[in-house]
């Protein structure tokens, strides 16, 4: 080959190259135009009376972080020492002062993490990716699993942050790997099953990433988070005896209603594994078809009661055709005959169907959106790879005109039916900055019912401080959001 052959090659390589970075970093910024605006909200919601203001108040009572990490490894039925940790170094930041600002923008941050995450595994590096991730971002936060990770304002979001993590060791497993990837995953896994008990699910990642042949994924590394989750039940169980939770705890939803503690031991009584079993596959289901929504089939119900709306038809619309988008991949797959994964897009959709299938199972006794948020955000990582692979095929499949506008009217109704349930998401954030506003012009009242307000009498120069803060926030009153706003957008916040 004579030298300006070569050097024609190189410099085509080179543009390639800087094209692909452009496209990449595109992709990137698409992403932090959404969590921006996401983060924008957050910074205009007040914390939570109900989820937060308790957990602030015993932070402020904790001498050090150390010590609010080891009083909470000794508990009945959960094991979140890190989340407690997490409240206090957050509050000793500022000393108690500005908590609100602190605490959402801590939010805030952890959102853009996310969403960068999210599109960092997609992998895009050429225009029709592009087109395609701008698709799936919309399907990540569009989900209504997504809202668990946005409106559930506990001091610090534990769902948010297990879904994070196990999209950073999603992204580690992707990588070329080597022993700090090996370490990264390690600490993954560590952190998200201090925080929350889901974060268990960062263990399956690192295992199906594995057995999918993904290339950062050593065998030490499986090894090393195996021996890691043994010691997480060692401690959990042998050490500390923290159990399990139980049916007694929380109210949970079952085909048309929600179903009390005593309601639930009056239509089960001692058998309960058919709830059990409705609440993990409702769970699979709720991912998959956006119904049921925790554990509750409100399109059903909503048939029944004359109350259906455009919203429920974008929900399911938006899923079905997503999901539809994932079978036909799947199938796809299968008949050419393929067994194994070979692509990008195959092993996404082995480390989703194992995620969905076990964070489904940590649903059992009771099924909530907000626990399902890992699955929910690994669902776009193969949508958006059966998506890239129709739309490559696409030039080269013969079809009758007919057939390519159907297509594309289906394509169109469907990407945007995920664009709408994106775009829900700030109309259901500014409801909740308006409600949980509210909620703190009654706290002083409930407080004093409830017997709270002697209890933490000794943090009541603290309580008045971020009642102040929250009532002085401003939020946009529902009177001026337009009607049709709660026929559209997800109002089951």
């Amino acid at each position: 080959m004579s030298s300006s052959a070569l050097t024609t090659s190189t410099d085509n390589r080179t543009d390639s190259g800087v094209r692909r970075r452009i496209i990449s970093t595109a992709a990137v910024l698409a992403a932090l135009v959404l969590a921006l605006a996401i983060g924008h909200d957050l910074l205009h919601m007040p914390l939570q009376v109900s989820d937060s203001l308790s957990l602030i108040a015993d932070a402020a009572r904790v001498p050090t972080a150390w010590q609010a990490f080891f009083s909470h490894l000794a508990g009945a039925g959960y094991f979140r020492p890190m989340f407690y940790a997490e409240i206090k170094l957050l509050y000793d930041l500022t000393g108690g002062d500005s908590l609100q600002l602190v605490y959402r923008l801590f939010h805030a941050l952890l959102i853009v993490a996310y969403l960068v995450l999210f599109v960092r595994a997609l992998q895009v590096r050429d225009a029709l990716t592009l087109a395609a991730g701008a698709f799936a971002l919309t399907v990540f936060v569009g989900m209504h699993t997504f809202l668990g990770g946005v409106k559930e304002i506990y001091p610090t979001n534990h769902f948010l942050q297990v879904a994070l993590l196990a999209l950073l060791a999603l992204n580690l497993a992707q990588s070329r790997g080597g022993l700090l990837v090996d370490l990264g995953l390690l600490v993954s896994f560590t952190v998200a099953s201090l925080i929350l008990e889901s974060g268990l699910l960062v263990w399956v990642v690192i295992a199906a990433a594995w057995m999918a042949g993904m290339p950062g994924v050593s065998k030490r590394a499986v090894i090393g988070a195996t021996l890691l989750l043994a010691g997480y039940f060692v401690v959990r169980f042998g050490i500390y005896s923290t159990g399990l939770p139980t049916v007694e705890e929380r109210s949970t939803g079952y085909l048309l209603e929600t179903l009390s503690q005593a309601q639930i031991r009056e239509r089960f009584g001692d058998n309960l594994w058919p709830l059990y079993g409705y609440n993990f596959l409702s769970s699979i289901s709720s991912v998959l078809f956006s119904e049921p929504r925790s554990g509750v089939w409100r399109f059903v119900r909503s048939i029944r009661g004359d109350q259906l709306a455009p919203r429920h038809f974008i929900w399911l619309g938006a899923s079905l055709f997503s999901t539809g988008l994932l079978v036909a991949y799947v199938t796809s797959r299968l008949r050419a005959g393929v067994r194994r994964p070979v692509t990008l897009a195959d092993r996404h959709v082995v480390v989703f169907a194992a995620v969905l299938v076990a964070n489904a199972a940590m649903s059992y006794v009771y099924t909530k959106d907000e626990i399902m948020g890992t699955a929910g955000a690994f669902y776009g990582l193969p949508v958006y790879g059966a998506m890239v692979y129709f739309l490559r095929r696409w030039p080269a499949s013969p079809r009758t005109w007919q057939a390519t506008a159907f297509l594309v009217v289906l394509y169109m109704a469907g990407s945007g039916a995920w664009a709408v349930r994106a775009a829900g998401v700030h109309h259901v954030l500014r409801s909740e900055a308006f409600l949980q506003r509210n909620d703190w012009t009654q706290m002083e009242r409930q407080w004093r019912e409830n017997g709270n307000w002697e209890h933490y009498a000794d943090q009541q120069p603290l309580v008045r401080r971020l009642r102040d803060e929250a009532v002085a926030t401003p939020v946009v009153n529902p009177r001026f959001v337009p009607g049709w706003a709660e026929r559209v957008f997800d109002i089951y916040y």
